[in-house]
């Protein structure tokens, strides 16, 4: 194409209202994926340098400590939004930003808030934090999407809606997060702009998997453009079972984990807010000590391994110890996400039954996985499609999408709050200036 050509497409693209403003989305949608991808390697290769007992040995005891003050430290000096997982300061944005909140709700999707908690959550995860990048990455896109968005409005003078730009940067950061573009679609509806649908959602599902286990039952294992290589048969007891345990510990985790951060908010409020996260830190360090597993980091490697059939008798108290460690880490303010522990958590326990019941380890803990996020984040959809998504095992969406559906009843039943909900309106008073008197 000529160079005059060329001016000639660009200046009608800039006058054309919806041309530009799909102009603007695709330009920030790009450097977003981009900056998503060098957040990951960021986050591996601190990973792969951690400074724990197999790199350094005792000198943890200085080094963890040290470390996780000074990083809730530059959270709460520079960035108070910072902490977390990022995705309740996500939805908060998402569902109330407007030009007039715009001023108070800004930093909660504002570049120096992404700045921070790339850099807090990595030196976190370079002291040992029990944590993932899941969580956070959901908040960074989101503030580098918002961020491009909202330059662009001011230099292209068009009225860009910044509530989508705050929904499309964090769908477009899961998605990344985990290779999953279908999950972002679904996170996106599921999460982050919720309506009707989120009301109706479990009677939804259960129309769905009860008229596909019906055709399945007349059918068999029919594909419509032939079938995959088969994985290994569950019973309906055993999805039954692993959704029912699995829902009611991952709802378990995240109640404790609020519940705890509310409790001990009283004691970051002082003059000695910094013995929180050196005596928590500590903890965490103590159940890597004692237990003599890979309790730090974000836990993919136990996942990894159980997927691929393998089971050991770490399994058995890995998710309670796994556990202790990502709640110690989130309550001490260390930036970070819950997403992947509750992932390895997960399918330990989905394995665990697998193994009682004498049946396929690796597809129970597919399931596993599943159905504790479901029952964590409250988030059905959300969760089979990732685990389907990552696993690409055609035969095991029913059991998947049965066992998360499960696990999110089974949550509703105890009477557990959506998680990421009820952190988000903790944000709440941020509005009280944009109200006015």
């Amino acid at each position: 194409m000529k160079r005059s050509e060329l001016k000639k497409v660009s200046q009608e693209l800039f006058h054309h209202r919806y041309g530009m403003t799909l102009f603007i989305f695709l330009s920030a949608a790009a450097v977003t994926g981009v900056a998503c991808v060098l957040f990951m390697w960021a986050f591996e290769f601190v990973l792969q340098h951690r400074l724990d007992f197999q790199h350094i040995g005792w000198l943890c005891w200085i080094t963890t400590p040290l470390l996780f003050l000074f990083s809730v430290w530059l959270i709460r000096r520079f960035a108070p939004c910072a902490e977390g997982t990022g995705i309740p300061q996500t939805i908060f944005a998402a569902e109330h930003l407007t030009e007039t909140t715009k001023p108070v709700v800004h930093p909660l999707v504002s570049m120096k808030t992404m700045s921070i908690k790339v850099i807090a959550l990595l030196i976190g995860l370079w002291a040992g934090a029990s944590t993932g990048r899941e969580g956070p990455t959901v908040h960074v896109a989101a503030c580098l999407f918002f961020g491009i968005v909202f330059f662009l409005r001011r230099w292209t003078k068009i009225s860009l809606d910044l509530r989508s730009a705050v929904v499309a940067g964090g769908a477009a950061g899961l998605a990344a997060a985990f290779n999953t573009p279908l999950a972002g679609v679904t996170f996106a509806i599921e999460e982050l702009s919720t309506d009707y649908f989120s009301t109706i959602k479990d009677f939804v599902l259960m129309a769905i998997i009860v008229a596909g286990i019906a055709a399945q039952f007349l059918t068999g294992e029919y594909t419509y453009f032939g079938r995959l290589t088969d994985s290994s048969h569950l019973p309906l007891s055993a999805i039954l079972l692993v959704g029912v345990l699995a829902g009611a510990a991952g709802v378990f985790f995240t109640t404790v984990l609020m519940e705890g951060k509310r409790f001990l908010n009283r004691f970051s409020q002082g003059k000695r807010w910094y013995l929180l996260p050196i005596v928590l830190s500590l903890g965490v360090l103590l159940i890597a000590a004692v237990s003599q597993m890979d309790v730090l980091g974000p836990g993919n490697k136990a996942a990894q391994i159980l997927v691929e059939g393998q089971y050991a008798s770490w399994v058995l108290s890995f998710p309670v110890l796994k556990m202790a460690a990502t709640l110690l880490t989130y309550w001490s303010g260390v930036a970070g996400g819950i997403f992947a522990p509750c992932l390895s958590m997960g399918s330990c326990l989905g394995a665990d039954i697998g193994h009682w019941m004498n049946i396929s380890v690796a597809a129970c803990a597919l399931v596993g996985m599943a159905a504790f996020l479901s029952g964590a984040i409250q988030a059905p959809i959300t969760a089979f499609v990732i685990i389907f998504e990552m696993s690409g095992h055609h035969q095991m969406l029913l059991p998947i999408m049965l066992a998360s559906l499960i696990a999110y009843m089974t949550a509703r039943i105890l009477g557990a709050k959506h998680f990421y909900q009820a952190l988000a309106s903790s944000y709440e008073n941020l509005l009280e200036p944009a109200k006015g008197p």
